[in-house]
């Protein structure tokens, strides 16, 4: 009689512990951050790939148990590395927010309660300044509105708020630093 293998055939893993699994992995993707990411995506695609294969034999919490925390996972994976890497999409972004978005919204909320404050005092004109600009608010039964003249004094707070988000989202710092992370 000819010898019989056998093969352990994977148990299909149901909408619950294949969200688990992917709460993991997300869970690990937001710990990889500071990882380059094409090998982060490669890392994460492979460890994934495991612990279906895993949770598949042995279970979703047994595979989850043994793999451990995806906080420890990344930290082995970025203790690998030479040293932490800015992250110049995160500095951008947060640029973005700080030296266009923040400014534009202070200015918008600033100019409607200057025209509003002018129609609450019975209408009419005011002459006022926001960042040394000069400006003219008008509330009337026939104008509504703001006039004002383009100064560089709004640009340069845009700009320095800007860079400053940069610089912190980015965490230019660490170009300069070569220790391991750990």
């Amino acid at each position: 009689m000819p010898p019989t293998t056998t093969t352990a055939h994977p148990t299909v893993l149901g909408r619950r512990e294949r969200a688990r699994v992917r709460r993991w992995l997300w869970r690990f993707s937001l710990a990889m951050q500071d990882h380059p990411a094409r090998e982060a995506r490669r890392i994460r695609r492979d460890l994934g790939a495991a612990l279906l294969d895993d949770a598949g034999r042995i279970g979703v919490d047994a595979a989850l148990r043994e793999i451990g925390s995806p906080w420890r996972v990344a930290a082995d994976h970025l203790d690998a590395l030479d040293s932490a890497r800015p992250r110049w999409n995160d500095g951008a972004v947060l640029a973005t927010l700080l030296g266009f978005g923040l400014p534009l919204y202070m200015w918008a909320a600033w100019a409607v309660g200057a025209v509003e404050a002018v129609g609450a005092m019975g209408g009419g004109r005011a002459e006022l300044s926001w960042l040394g600009v000069p400006m003219t608010a008008e509330n009337s039964d026939a104008t509504y509105g703001l006039t004002f003249p383009l100064g560089w004094q709004p640009f340069a707070v845009s700009l320095a708020l800007g860079a400053l988000g940069f610089a912190l989202g980015a965490r230019v710092w660490r170009v300069w630093r070569r220790t391991p992370v750990s």
